[in-house]
């Protein structure tokens, strides 16, 4: 029999949604701040195209951490005891990545208005700087919260924090997204995500989705090595 506040063995989570949410992050921020610091001096429509698509996986990364705030810690506070300072040390460390990410966001919207090539210095070293306190959580947090949460989290619950985040991703770039999601994911990995999703949603991702996406790499990552192996 489960013990009181452990998901039953039909509703467990599956660890491997998170880690596929993380290749996101550990893919994008990187990326980025390389394409920004190579971004040529006073190019607004280059500056725009860049900035456009920082802010999708910025906002994204905020609330994805606000959601594990809200709906998770505390759930893992209650039921996973002897894992209680293993939650600590996951918040204290969305505390760090916070701040970077506050610092990020805030310089983006500089470069954005003047496009200057100091901006832009500036604002690709605080993405590296976020991207170190991110990278190292999302190993601690692999190797070290993602056992907890698949024995005291449900897949429901765990929904539940997606759901919150798809919320917060304007709906012109939920497609978007969901490529940047699918792009390094296996086979069995893409038919677990649009496994989940509407038949509708289906449709929809592989009659307009693919060629959005494609058409949306190719302007953010043009003249990046990155492209050829995309």
């Amino acid at each position: 029999m489960p013990a009181a506040g452990s998901p039953l063995a039909t509703d467990r989570l599956d660890p491997q949604e998170m880690v596929i949410l993380h290749r996101v992050f550990r893919r994008e921020i990187p990326l980025l701040a390389d394409l920004i610091e190579a971004a040529p001096d006073g190019d607004q429509r280059r500056t725009a195209t860049l900035a456009g698509h920082l802010d999708l996986i910025l906002g994204a990364l905020g609330e994805h951490h606000d959601g594990e705030d809200d709906l998770l810690w505390p759930k893992l506070r209650e039921r996973a005891v002897v894992g209680g300072d293993v939650v600590a040390r996951m918040a204290e460390q969305h505390e760090a990545i916070a701040g970077a990410l506050a610092e990020a966001t805030q310089l983006s919207h500089q470069w954005r208005v003047t496009g200057e090539r100091d901006a832009a210095l500036r604002l690709a070293e605080a993405l590296r700087e976020l991207d170190r306190h991110a990278a190292a959580h999302m190993d601690d947090e692999e190797e070290h919260l993602l056992p907890l949460m698949a024995d005291h989290i449900t897949s429901g619950e765990w929904t539940q924090v997606g759901e919150r985040g798809r919320r917060s991703v304007p709906k012109t770039k939920l497609l978007i997204f969901l490529g940047a999601i699918l792009e390094d994911a296996t086979a069995q990995e893409r038919q677990l995500f649009l496994g989940q999703m509407p038949a509708p949603a289906r449709l929809l991702w592989r009659t307009l989705g693919t060629r959005l996406y494609d058409r949306t790499v190719t302007r953010v990552r043009r003249n990046s090595g990155a492209l050829a192996q995309s």
